[in-house]
């Protein structure tokens, strides 16, 4: 953690101050085009292009450790350093560092806990409610499901890789990932995937499709994944709801899978 917080710090003061986010300059001249850099050699194409991606990963993980450093003292404290005009020690940067690196994590570990909370109330009520459903049943695991489509006789094995249209919401609705938004079909091994994958996905046959309510200890259970574009986060604790298409096991004759996402593509585009 202290590493993460160091280079945090250091990166972000270096993409600051790259890209001239001065905020005493800005109030002088609040034409942001007149402070841009003219980008003429390759040089200088590389130089903008590391402080780009800076920007870029720094932004993201100050924004997912909610860490939020006064740009100011924080430019300040680099271009002075830089200068070795810096106001704190070597010994004073590191005690900081290490007091700010401790409340960091202690204010991740609340935060932590209150989402883990908060979270397995919400799936809990989540699936008292949906195993009220029609035709809604739950596995020994505590896997509840829903048969939309039956499909055919032939079920897929653990040990299978399988050919799906999914698409993968939260409790609230908001949606985490989708493979008819990506336009294409995905293939997994069932025995690389979530439990409740593994064994929900065994229930329906080919050409059928399923809604799977899983429970945390069968998705990712106190781990968290940041959104990704539109996309929501999946928090720790969640409680994971799809809906699968099962279009065919890998090394069977898949000949119709084409033309159903072929199909299934259109239907997408006309309702857009």
């Amino acid at each position: 953690m202290k590493s993460l917080i160091k280079m945090t710090l250091v990166s972000s003061a270096i993409v600051l101050a790259l890209v001239g986010c001065d905020d005493k300059k800005n109030t002088t001249d609040n034409n942001a085009s007149t402070n841009k850099v003219t980008i003429s050699t390759d040089a200088q194409k590389e130089a903008y292009a590391l402080g780009s991606s800076f920007a870029s990963y720094m932004s993201t993980n100050l924004e997912q450790n909610e860490i939020s450093p006064d740009k100011e003292y924080l430019i300040s404290g680099f271009n002075e350093t830089f200068r070795g005009a810096s106001q704190l020690s070597k010994d004073e940067v590191k005690d900081v560092l290490e007091a700010f690196g401790k409340r960091i994590q202690e204010e991740s570990k609340a935060r932590f806990e209150k989402e883990k909370a908060e979270n397995t109330a919400a799936g809990d009520k989540f699936r008292e409610e949906f195993a009220k459903e029609k035709d809604v049943k739950q596995t020994k695991s505590g896997l509840l499901y829903q048969i939309i489509k039956e499909g055919s006789d032939r079920h897929p094995k653990a040990d299978d890789t399988v050919i799906v249209h999914y698409t993968g919401t939260l409790t609230d609705g908001r949606k985490f990932d989708s493979s008819y938004d990506r336009g294409e079909t995905a293939t997994f091994p069932l025995n690389a995937v979530i439990k409740g994958w593994t064994e929900g996905i065994q229930l329906v046959g080919v050409g059928g499709k399923i809604k799977l309510v899983v429970p945390p200890d069968l998705a990712y259970g106190d781990q968290s994944f940041p959104g990704q574009d539109d996309k929501a986060g999946i928090q720790p604790a969640s409680t994971l709801v799809f809906e699968v298409e099962l279009l065919g096991i890998d090394g069977d004759n898949n000949d119709k899978i084409e033309q159903s996402t072929s199909d299934q593509n259109k239907n997408n585009n006309s309702a857009k």
